[in-house]
């Protein structure tokens, strides 16, 4: 498929609610670093940082390969692990990473807006695979099932909270309880999704609704914060917000033996 140039709106009107005011600080510490992942399909990313730009480039199994210099951001959620990521010029690419290094290992997701006839949509990919220089066996990043059936207050703004709901390992629900959009507030959603495990009580969350819009979470129930990423286009034009929350354990369903989510 094509890449679809989609164009920008033509208002000026901020989004209305806050995401990202609960989000964990953005870091600076990987200035002058370079970050090479060799994904386990054979594709590979090579990264280059500043203080407040990159370098990248990714090469595809077959050969083929794209790169550049934009802005990015990164938090650093433990120590030595970052949840970082960019957008590409044009604004038709969006990578998401999440990178262990003391675990030697990365996970990365790359979302793109094309063409499909005549629409646009949203074609991802996730690779995972090992950090150049990394010491030790490498254990590759893997898809779980531990939060099914955990519910979770994420609270990423003092006017803006959702509940999250994990039902199987294909879906999860989600509700916003409190927002400063009264019409918003009773908004239900049920969504695609998948959930790696990056470490003890650390999730990646990856989920689509009926748009072409990607919700990547990294949920760190220890810290009790998430921080992630929107990237799509929606019914107003583009969308590319970075979001954060403080989270709240609601509880966890208990299913008789024999009837549990699939």
């Amino acid at each position: 498929m094509e890449t679809l140039e989609v164009a920008q709106p033509k208002w000026n009107v901020p989004w209305p609610m806050d995401l990202a005011e609960h989000r964990l600080p953005s870091t600076h510490v990987l200035a002058g670093e370079k970050i090479e992942i060799t994904f386990d399909d054979g594709s590979a990313l090579a990264l280059a940082l500043d203080a407040d730009t990159l370098r990248w480039r990714l090469t595809d199994e077959d050969g083929h390969s794209a790169g550049g210099e934009c802005a990015y951001d990164a938090v650093e959620t433990r120590p030595g692990l970052f949840f970082l990521d960019f957008v590409a010029a044009g604004a038709q690419r969006a990578v998401t990473t999440v990178v262990d290094r003391g675990g030697g290992r990365a996970l990365a997701l790359v979302s793109d807006i094309v063409d499909s006839d005549g629409q646009a949509d949203l074609q991802q990919r996730v690779r995972t695979g090992r950090v150049a220089g990394a010491e030790g066996k490498y254990e590759p990043i893997t898809a779980t099932r531990e939060l099914l059936g955990r519910r979770l207050y994420c609270e990423y703004s003092n006017g803006v909270a959702i509940e999250h709901v994990y039902l199987n390992s294909q879906a999860f629900a989600w509700q916003r309880l409190k927002t400063s959009i009264d019409e918003l507030t009773p908004e239900v959603g049920i969504e695609t999704g998948m959930i790696w495990k990056i470490g003890p009580e650390l999730f990646l969350l990856h989920s689509r609704g009926r748009l072409p819009v990607a919700l990547i979470l990294l949920l760190d129930l220890e810290q009790r914060r998430n921080v992630g990423r929107l990237f799509g286009t929606g019914n107003f034009g583009p969308v590319d917000d970075r979001c954060g929350a403080k989270i709240t354990f609601l509880g966890r369903m208990a299913y008789p033996d024999g009837y549990e989510p699939a």
